[in-house]
């Protein structure tokens, strides 16, 4: 008698009103997050404006973070690009 594979993954069917849901919280945040980011660069570049002051003063950013910042975003610009490469090769690997 052969084994039936154990399939433990409940799956069910997401509801469309919470995919929208999903979509629209992850938007915004993404949205925050580029916000932010370009902020720090004007910043950076010394692109000066009323407008750019008062997202600053909203967001409560440091002034003096941003280097930091901007080494965290290069830092993740090469990790994520290897993680996800490495990760694919992984998973092709169990494909065979």
């Amino acid at each position: 008698m052969q084994k039936q594979p154990i399939d433990p993954i409940i799956r069910h069917q997401t509801s469309r009103f919470s995919r929208y849901v999903r979509g629209l919280v992850l938007t915004a945040l993404w949205g925050f997050v580029a916000m932010i980011v370009l902020d720090n660069i004007s910043f950076k570049a010394g692109w000066y404006s009323d407008t750019l002051v008062s997202l600053y003063l909203l967001f409560n950013l440091k002034a003096h973070a941003d280097d930091h910042l901007l080494a965290l975003i290069g830092l993740l610009l090469i990790l994520v690009p290897i993680y996800a490469g490495w990760r694919w090769a992984c998973l092709k690997k169990e494909e065979r």
